[in-house]
């Protein structure tokens, strides 16, 4: 016979009660003075992978505030591209290659290696440093496209600079996948502590032809490896070590190489890729962030044209120093600014000193605003000394057309069949050049800062320099040379 008790208060007499899952209901005291203690602990993971759940508990500062972080983004990038985007990648191979075939991916072993003499890993240009106890946490999106790795591949993702196609970084913390299954890695100036992590992830676990999500939160005092937002496992720091990986900052980096002779078709792919600072809200505004990793106006976008001819356009195309006449439907300069010379013409006529048209966006161009932050026009008279009356140029912005000739287009009407934008304008001021202004006077520097009040152009939209002469009866062989900088960034 079972011996049943019961809880019953020595002076109220009332028995405690269960809930339907038999666990005796409590409240806590509402008396300050008589009330216990709670812990506070966040589960961070269920155990899933693991079996074994993981929580943490919260901090307090001295003024008895729960403190919380803010996490700042460092680089993110997508491979809907075409091309590699050479501004942000450095990209080195030995037979085994990658590509970006416009499918979203970027492809290791486009061309397969066969020897263990074959390999290709591609790094940021960016480095991303380790900052008191705040940790840094890499993202990725990859799997196996047509075959699974066999015994002779490696793959490796994360933080870290290969010295080789087929040689691993020695400092950093990376992924590394083979045949034998997902493995973690922190190396510490060549010193490595190689882990199979608390949950055991076979190779058989990334289906071929499926994408899934890695991360790597690299710690003060230990590094975390997460597969689909699932804890793999952490490898704390070897006691003798204060950091994660020597170098105190490193680029992110991807590679696949061969350990031997291989003779199957397995491509690696990696959609996307992303770096944060965790628990640390910089300071830095957006803008610069965006540019910092990658974003800047001042060059091309994935997709797009790499090198200096998105930005100062002519600047080593120009051999001879020499003028054309404005207009108001062809650019004398195509770039998002750049050095332009302007003939002296005739009061009245305004046009493109220069034109960009900010990328339309297709499958493999990922559509971006163009936000303009500011401008800086110097000019400086060329070819003749001003005569009979002074010169003087009037500088304005248009943005927001779809087309050259939105200077001399009206704007279509509200639901009309393919409508015409015609171009905005902002002015950005006058430079005045007074009779007898000898070749090489130079006009007034123009500077508008526009960050409180960005112009945006969006995608598919042109945005240019204006210029127009507004007195002045021209002096032959009279040029304007100017100087057009945009300030700006794509989001």
């Amino acid at each position: 016979m079972a011996l049943d008790s019961n809880i019953v208060g020595a002076l109220s007499g009332t028995g405690a009660d269960v809930d339907a899952d038999r666990q005796v209901k409590v409240t806590t005291n509402s008396d300050p003075a008589k009330a216990g203690v709670a812990v506070l602990y966040l589960e961070n993971d269920d155990g899933e992978l693991t079996n074994t759940k993981y929580r943490k508990s919260g901090e307090v500062s001295p003024d008895y505030r729960l403190r919380v972080g803010v996490d700042s983004v460092l680089f993110h990038d997508v491979f809907n591209a075409t091309t590699q985007n050479t501004a942000n990648w450095r990209y080195i191979f030995n037979t085994l290659t990658a590509a970006q075939p416009g499918a979203g991916t970027l492809n290791f072993s486009a061309v397969q290696g066969t020897t263990s003499a074959h390999g290709a890993f591609m790094h940021t240009r960016q480095y991303f440093p380790l900052v008191n106890t705040a940790p840094l946490a890499v993202e990725a999106y990859l799997g196996q496209f047509n075959a699974a790795m066999s015994s002779s591949e490696v793959f490796l993702l994360g933080l870290g600079l290969p010295s080789a196609a087929t040689t691993g970084p020695t400092d950093g913390c990376w992924l590394k996948i083979t045949s034998a299954g997902v493995f973690g890695v922190i190396s510490f100036n060549g010193t490595a502590v190689e882990d199979a992590l608390d949950a055991a992830l076979p190779l058989s676990a990334l289906t071929v032809g499926s994408m899934y999500k890695l991360l790597i939160v690299v710690g003060e005092r230990e590094v975390e490896f997460w597969f689909d937002d699932s804890l793999l496992g952490r490898i704390d720091l070897p006691a003798a070590n204060g950091l994660p990986f020597l170098q105190g900052s490193l680029p992110l980096f991807m590679m696949k190489y061969n350990t031997g002779s291989v003779s199957n078709t397995n491509t690696m792919r990696v959609s996307r890729v992303g770096v944060s600072l965790m628990d640390v809200a910089s300071s830095r505004n957006w803008g610069q962030q965006q540019c910092i990793m990658g974003l800047s106006a001042y060059q091309g976008q994935n997709g797009g044209t790499m090198g200096t001819s998105a930005a100062l356009a002519n600047a080593t195309g120009a051999t001879t120093v020499t003028g054309g006449a404005l207009s108001q439907t062809t650019a004398l300069v195509t770039g998002l600014g750049g050095q332009v010379g302007i003939t002296a013409t005739v009061p009245g006529v305004d046009g493109w000193a220069t034109a960009f048209t900010n990328p339309a966006p297709t499958i493999n161009i990922t559509g971006r605003n163009l936000v303009i932050t500011g401008i800086h026009i110097s000019s400086v008279n060329i070819g003749a000394a001003v005569l009979t009356t002074p010169t003087t140029l009037q500088w304005s912005i248009a943005f927001g057309g779809t087309q050259l000739n939105s200077l001399a287009t009206a704007e279509t009407g509200t639901f009309a069949a393919s409508p015409t934008k015609a171009a905005r304008r902002v002015g950005v001021g006058l430079q005045t050049w007074l009779v007898g202004a000898l070749i090489g006077s130079q006009g007034q520097e123009l500077d508008q800062d526009f960050s409180e009040a960005p112009i945006v152009v969006a995608p598919g939209e042109l945005v240019g320099a204006v210029g127009k002469f507004i007195q002045g009866t021209a002096t032959a062989s009279q040029v304007i040379w100017a100087l057009v900088t945009f300030r700006g960034y794509y989001e």
